[in-house]
């Protein structure tokens, strides 16, 4: 009887909601259909700044691709430049969707009352404009054709004008002209399309081959050399004066070591299974090489450049990271960064073009043969030459010659800092051809440093306990584009940076998060994407000198803004060891500290390169959505917390995860309960964890250990045999592995699930093929065979992957996670349950 009536006190709402407004329901938190629409992407300016060209599709064409869409900066006037209209005549996939806009539209007519024969006409690419317009029928309907839109575009560097991709094929588009014009027509996709110096042509990549084409001549070559065995093309870049390029490839040697896991099926009578691949730690690594070469273009006359083979890197592991090298503003040489995940070294080369050379074996040749009196002068070149000579000469006996001109390390040093930060290392040149620009994290936290390949020293642009991430650098390159975290670690600003001072210089002005930041080459304007609490992501154009910014899409529905505006607390705390760690926090309207209410968390907890979950304007469904409904509606106080073993917030933190997994998470987790408790309001008690992933490990972690801190949890997803999860991110994140041992076991959280005490929930999607969802079943045997058989429920989707929708959809996992955090899990008899809230 007790039990019933408390879920009755459950059931009934515990705060006052406004009258005239329309009521907190998870059906609007969690509509099937997310109300957010696609945001902008790929914001370029042209090489004046007269011009800024984007990708975007409004809301009511979230299902299709993208366009492409051009501000003139001076006028503000926004031009969309492809549509289905305008590509239909082109493309016959194309054609398809404009038939069945037009369809619909017909049928809407019709059903309106309108005049069936009216705007009719044959074929779908004679229908109006208005006929081609997009529905909101028509947005969610899954089985009607897909327009693709544009997948990539590219400013020429000397006019007002660019090309774009669509559907495979290279298109041109140009200020004064008069709407796209199509360059290719091919089976095969062309990528990579890049312009050659001047504007006087362009390149691109069509399968493994590497194809020039110059204005005004007809002839379509391919610049791509015979590369060795087994090697592919990987990605390449242009030297600035167009006389080379340098090469990227990759290679496997030898067979393959991924292993094949299966994947349950339940749709049919009978049950089925599917493959997967899964490589994990303890699996014996395959040879992958990742080969920089320099090639020099041949001339006119010839048939065959000159390859340099530069630079030969065997992979230790599969966190090894070697980019795309960078073009010195001269065309001399390249710049790349190496790391090693093995011997966590970081080495960053260059790679130099004999001196002088010209294009093709020819001028190698004529070099290598200088006259006699010229050697003398210099002979301390003599040897190089002569095995110039010898190169040429055994080119022209076989054209698929290499030369080896092995790349010099300019500078090397430990990388101790989080696991994702070689990724962004990515090294360029400055305006000198000398010094060179890169992100380390040599200083605890992800600065930009400048390079001297002369002297090898590296010297920090910027400094401080906060995060700097490199962004666009100008022709110029005497300054960079970057965002940082300088002005509060919730939010992201774009600032330039002086590569001759390191001085920084704010260019936005909002409170809020600046993302996928383009300047102006003057310096004057910026793109950004912009967010903040009750300002869902948009692009904005903002004056750098006044700091005014102007919107410039309209990418979501009114109900979008109206749901985000309300704002979490964001507080800090000092956890056991002295470090701060941030939190949002929502609290019911009639909050008071002398309240005694229940306390739910989220966590992720996990590393994610350079996102972290307390962040201005982020509305996740989890730390946003749910808490607010958890505390508007049922009266608890929610909050969300980014503990040590997150990103953004210094090497400390994102590496803090290794070889102890969990522990300083649910440290900092324990310190940031009590730091809330301590606030009043908050009954010690009676608090709960959430969280998925990473954060479903976190969360068993937490009440395995700390049983007397959290009296309930659900886990989502979790993890947790590390040893089965993928090997790249375990032996970056978790511990090292050696091959045929699975050293990851000691971090499984089997044996700790005799431990737990409160209410757990699992929940796993059942054909998850990220984490497998045996790790959910194992940990929950484990929990049967240690008798808690009456703490631990599973709840399942039977056909869900990682973040489920399968047979659960969106809004049934959040009525799910409400019940049980509510009233069904309930802690041991001595403690009082996660149940109805006491005010006073």
């Amino acid at each position: 009887m007790l039990r019933l009536l408390a879920l009755l006190v459950l059931a009934l709402p515990l705060l006052a909601q406004d009258q005239e407004a329309e009521p907190i329901t998870l059906e609007r938190l969690f509509p099937e259909k997310s109300f957010f629409g696609p945001s902008a992407s790929s914001m370029e300016f042209s090489f004046d700044g007269a011009y800024a060209a984007y990708l975007w599709r409004p809301y009511v064409e979230r299902r299709h691709g993208s366009d492409l869409w051009i501000l003139d900066v001076a006028s503000g006037e926004v031009t969309r430049i492809t549509s289905v209209d305008v590509m239909a005549p082109f493309q016959a996939s194309t054609r398809k969707v404009a038939r069945d806009r037009a369809e619909k539209a017909a049928k809407k007519r019709k059903g309106e009352g309108g005049d069936g024969d009216e705007k009719k006409k044959e074929g779908a690419e004679q229908d109006s404009a208005d006929d081609a317009q997009v529905s909101d029928d028509d947005a969610d309907d899954e089985d009607a054709p897909r327009y693709g839109g544009v997948s990539r575009f590219t400013w020429s560097p000397t006019a007002n004008e660019l090309l774009f991709t669509s559907s495979g094929d290279v298109y041109r588009w140009a200020a004064k002209g008069d709407g796209p014009r199509r360059l290719t027509r091919t089976r095969e996709r062309e990528s990579s399309v890049r312009w050659l110096p001047g504007g006087t042509g362009y390149t691109y990549q069509r399968g493994g081959a590497l194809l020039r084409v110059v204005t005004g001549r007809s002839l379509v070559e391919q610049l791509d050399p015979t590369l060795g065995s087994g090697e592919r093309l990987s990605s390449h870049a242009l030297s600035p004066d167009g006389k080379h390029v340098v090469i990227l490839a990759r290679a496997s040697k030898g067979e393959s070591n991924t292993r094949m896991v299966n994947i349950a099926d339940y749709d049919d009578r009978f049950m089925t299974v599917r493959k997967v691949p899964r490589t994990v730690s303890d699996d014996p690594r395959g040879k992958t090489e990742t080969i920089v070469y320099l090639y020099t273009l041949p001339g006119a006359e010839e048939d065959d450049g000159v390859l340099y083979k530069v630079h030969t890197h065997e992979h230790s592991g599969p966190r090894d990271v070697l980019r795309l090298p960078d073009w010195a503003p001269d065309s001399s040489k390249v710049v790349f960064s190496v790391f090693q995940q093995e011997s966590e070294q970081v080495h960053v080369l260059e790679a130099s073009l004999p001196e002088a050379v010209g294009t093709g074996w020819d001028a190698l040749v004529e070099r290598a043969q200088g006259e006699k009196e010229d050697e003398a002068k210099e002979g301390e070149k003599e040897g190089e030459k002569e095995g110039e000579k010898e190169d040429a000469e055994k080119a022209q006996e076989d054209p698929d010659a290499v030369v080896e001109r092995p790349a010099r390390i300019a500078y090397r040093f430990l990388h101790a800092g989080g696991p994702t930060t070689p990724r962004l290392m990515s090294p360029r040149y400055s305006a000198d051809s000398r010094h060179v620009v890169l992100l380390t994290e040599q200083a605890g936290f992800r600065h930009l440093s400048l390079l001297d390949p002369v002297y090898e020293t590296l010297e920090p642009l910027t400094s401080g306990r906060f995060e700097v991430y490199p962004g666009p650098m100008p022709e110029h390159r005497e300054w960079i584009v970057a965002t940082s975290t300088r002005e509060d670690s919730a939010c992201l600003d774009a600032y330039r940076v002086d590569l001759a001072t390191g001085g920084m210089q704010r260019l936005t002005k909002e409170t809020g998060r600046y993302e996928q930041v383009a300047v102006a080459p003057d310096g004057r304007h910026l793109l950004a994407r912009f967010s903040r609490f009750g300002a869902p992501r948009e692009l904005v154009l903002v004056d750098c000198e006044s700091g005014a910014q102007r919107l410039l899409t309209d990418s979501h529905p009114e109900v979008a803004h109206e749901l985000t505006k309300v704002r979490p607390e964001v507080f800090t705390y000092e956890n056991r060891h002295g470090q701060a760690i941030r939190g949002m926090l929502f609290q019911p309207t009639d909050f008071k500290k002398t309240d005694s209410r229940p306390l739910l968390l989220y966590v992720y907890g996990g590393p994610l390169g350079t996102r972290k979950e307390v962040v201005e304007g982020s509305t996740s469904a989890s730390a946003y959505f749910f808490a607010w409904y958890m505390a508007e509606v049922n009266g608890y106080v929610t909050a969300t917390i980014d503990p040590r073993g997150m990103s953004g917030y210094g090497a400390m933190f994102e590496k803090a995860n290794f070889e102890q997994v969990g522990k300083p998470q649910v440290e900092d987790l324990v310190d940031g309960v009590r730091h809330l408790v301590e606030r009043g309001g908050i009954d010690s008690e009676r608090v709960g964890i959430h969280g998925w992933s990473f954060g479903g490990f976190q969360t068993q972690m937490c009440l395995y250990t700390e049983p007397d801190v959290f009296a309930c949890g659900i886990a989502g997803a979790g993890p947790t045999e590390w040893e089965n999860y993928n090997s790249w991110y375990s032996t970056g994140t978790i511990g090292e592995s050696r091959t045929g041992k699975t050293d990851l076991d000691k971090y499984s959280l089997l044996p700790l699930a005799k431990n737990l005490e409160g209410k757990l929930l699992l929940v796993h999607g059942m054909e998850d093929s990220n984490v497998l969802y045996q790790d959910t079943v194992r940990v929950y045997a484990a929990l049967l065979e240690a008798g808690k058989e009456t703490l631990v429920e599973l709840f399942l989707d039977p056909s869900g992957g990682h973040g489920l929708g399968g047979h659960i959809k969106r809004l049934g996992t959040t009525p799910t996670r409400t019940r049980r955090v509510r009233g069904r899990l309930r802690p041991r008899v001595a403690r009082r349950a996660c149940s109805p809230p006491s005010a006073g």
